[in-house]
């Protein structure tokens, strides 16, 4: 390992989060008080001089970057990031006193989970709000490709570091230098986000717009409204929101070449066809199950639920929101009938395209995971035919199948063992004391049950936390929030986080001793 490159990169990333701060600065000096332009300039300054120290005391180091350098700069780079960017929220006087769920709060925006500890988030000065949905948008598309495109000069090593970071079995290089592709993927999100914030603009307010379309291209999910995106009630702003949703939770390589004429369509895509082809059937499925099943939450609002029409609305909008991992809510989906919560838990497990800022395993994997399954029945009626695995008319290499695989298989063994974790550490607040409720027990339980509703919430928080989803199931439910997880459950949610949006590899070098052999 070539230590001095490595701290030579994350002071350059360092510095490149002081140069984005400077615009919630701006937003607080235009909105808020001067305490909390302080604690911006604090945390500037702070990130200036933490992050010019690790590159001028390892000057021109940067250039001596290989594959195990640029997977450790993403995993570490992601981490420090994280502790850097809470230092608003903890700084802020009016912001979040306690600095792990400041950390938590970082590192669920970066990573675009949208899991949040607070508990008013009206609350929050405008620049912290506006900060919090920025975070979000700088990690969908990647604070490391935003620094290769702005410093072309990492070279070679620029590559390593976006192929650890882009998520997906490969990553697209849209032109010979990697910084010319790292430009292009910035364009068209910024090109996206901009349409949406432009469409959101006259019925929402410039600022929540900017802050719902930051959220939503990066399919993160934090809102600046308590109740998310059914404060406003509006039909077209669902609709809007929903489309974008699902334009972010497809490749954005193909949203590039639709826009530029660079030639494959979307219909040509196999993994966009499969994409398409679950959202359509799982809004279908779900808009069915909520118009003719009987379930509490009807019975209490039978205007929401009463006609085909408004089921299709709730349905829609929840899909796109937990199948690209965006975690908007309009409703309460935990009291849905049991068929509409499994289907939403299979979206939390499938996600997104390849290449996307969607959460979850991605639909290619799963794609490949079918077509190899298919592949083993018919080699049972033909041992000896040659059967190569295609998708879209192309032969899969081995290498890649190979990978596919061992990515399902890890991400299978971190999440049984994160949710026996967190089962451990959510067992001792699932009995709760006189006239108290604690996380992971609602008023009701869960078929009567305190312990099944802790279970439930375990298996909710590590799903929601390993896909990026944000809200789960049980005490960490669409209308609940994180923060009465214990401190050790909180550390281990950042970095089943951490472990989703970097899939699992990146963070996993980290604690491999020959990844810091020389």
């Amino acid at each position: 390992m070539r230590t001095r490159a490595l701290l030579s990169v994350l002071g350059l990333l360092v510095l490149t989060l002081a140069c984005v701060l400077v615009a919630p600065l701006a937003i607080a000096w235009f909105y808020d008080s001067e305490e909390v332009v302080a604690a911006f300039l604090w945390s500037i300054g702070i990130c200036t001089a933490s992050g010019g120290f690790l590159y001028l005391a390892n000057w021109g180091q940067h250039r001596d970057l290989g594959s195990r350098e640029g997977f450790a700069v993403v995993g570490l780079g992601w981490a420090v990031l994280s502790a850097f960017a809470a230092l608003p929220f903890w700084l802020s006087p009016s912001g979040i006193p306690n600095y792990l769920d400041a950390y938590f709060e970082a590192m669920s925006g970066f990573t675009t989970t949208g899991a949040t500890i607070l508990v008013d988030i009206e609350a929050l000065p405008n620049a912290l709000l506006f900060w919090r949905s920025l975070t979000q948008w700088l990690g969908g598309m990647g604070i490391v490709v935003l620094t290769v495109a702005i410093l072309p000069f990492l070279g070679a090593g620029g590559y390593q570091m976006v192929r650890a970071e882009v998520p997906g079995p490969t990553a697209d290089k849209l032109a010979p230098r990697i910084a010319r592709t790292a430009i292009i993927l910035w364009g068209v999100y910024f090109l996206l986000t901009l349409i949406e914030t432009l469409m959101l603009w006259p019925v929402m307010g410039l600022f929540d717009a900017a802050c719902h379309s930051f959220s939503t291209m990066a399919t993160g999910g934090f809102s600046t409204k308590n109740a998310s995106i059914a404060q406003f009630n509006s039909v077209y702003i669902e609709v809007v929101i929903t489309v974008f949703m699902l334009l972010a939770g497809a490749n954005i390589v193909l949203h590039y070449r639709a826009i530029f004429g660079k030639g494959v369509l979307y219909r040509a895509d196999s993994e966009f066809r499969f994409y398409a082809t679950m959202v359509v059937v799982a809004t279908t499925l779900i808009t069915l199950f909520l118009w003719l099943g009987t379930f509490p939450a009807a019975e209490t609002d039978p205007e929401r639920y009463g006609t085909i029409s408004q089921c299709f609305r709730l349905a829609a909008f929840q899909v796109g929101a937990i199948g690209t991992g965006t975690g908007f809510v309009t409703a309460d989906f935990d009291h849905w009938p049991n068929a509409c919560r499994v289907i939403l838990v299979l979206l939390m497990v499938i996600g997104g395209c390849a290449g996307s800022t969607a959460g979850g395993v991605k639909c290619i994997r799963i794609l490949t995971l079918l077509k190899y399954g298919l592949r083993e029945v018919r080699r049972l009626v033909r041992p000896h035919a040659v059967l190569p695995l295609k998708i879209g008319g192309e032969t899969i290499d081995r290498e890649i199948i190979a990978r596919v695989m061992g990515f399902l298989a890890l991400w299978l063994v971190v999440f049984v063992l994160a949710v026996l974790l967190m089962a451990v550490i959510i067992e001792p607040t699932a009995v709760p004391e006189a006239g108290s409720t604690p996380q992971g027990v609602s008023a009701e339980g869960v078929d009567g049950s305190i312990e099944d509703d802790a279970l439930i919430t375990a298996v909710g928080s590590v799903l929601a936390a390993i896909g990026n989803i944000g809200p789960g199931l049980g005490g960490v439910g669409p209308l609940e929030n994180y923060e009465d997880i214990p401190d050790l459950g909180k550390l281990v949610l950042i970095l089943l986080m951490l472990m989703g949006r970097l899939e699992i590899y990146a963070v996993l070098v980290l604690f491999i001793p020959l990844t810091w052999r020389r």
